[in-house]
């Protein structure tokens, strides 16, 4: 199985955060099928910006939903400034993640509502390279990957000319 993860990840086009998404997810997943087995292949499918279904994913890829988790619940504290309840979505979530605070709050009061959410992608962005440390060639590599397309590709539908339309 190394041998496919080795050879795949070593074929996938190097991302920036903020640039145009080097290629879609749908081009990643066929790419996928194609190299790795059809339960690796799958489960790569479940990697996503958000999801409370782990299961199958290795540790650092969980640590990165469990970050996420926090990022959520923190800006949910933010938002009991304007609505009352916004402490009942709360999800668990044990761990503190100490530079998530002020990212959140610094896109909380944010006017511009792109920019903010520019702050938390690059939040999401450095959460994934620092727990994907290390993860060159396996199965989180290529998660952390996939991941990451999502970030950039949310912005390619957004631009000048279609806000204003």
């Amino acid at each position: 199985m190394a041998k496919e993860f080795t050879y795949f990840a070593g074929t996938l086009p190097t991302q920036f955060f903020g640039e145009k998404a080097v290629m879609s997810i749908e081009s990643f997943d066929s790419d996928a099928e194609r190299l790795l087995d059809a339960a690796t292949a799958e489960l790569l499918k479940k990697a996503v910006l958000y999801t409370e279904d782990t299961a199958g994913f290795p540790e650092a890829v969980k640590k990165f939903y469990d970050w996420e988790n926090a990022l959520r619940n923190t800006l949910l504290d933010l938002r009991k400034k304007v609505r009352s309840d916004a402490g009942d979505f709360k999800r668990n979530n044990p761990d503190f993640y100490s530079e998530i605070a002020a990212g959140a709050a610094q896109a909380f009061n944010n006017p511009d509502l792109l920019e903010a959410e520019k702050t938390l992608d690059r939040m999401r962005w450095n959460a994934l390279d620092n727990i994907g440390a290390g993860h060159y060639t396996d199965f989180t590599a290529l998660a952390f990957y996939r991941i990451k397309l999502a970030i950039n590709g949310k912005y390619q539908q957004r631009t000048a000319e279609n806000g204003n339309a």
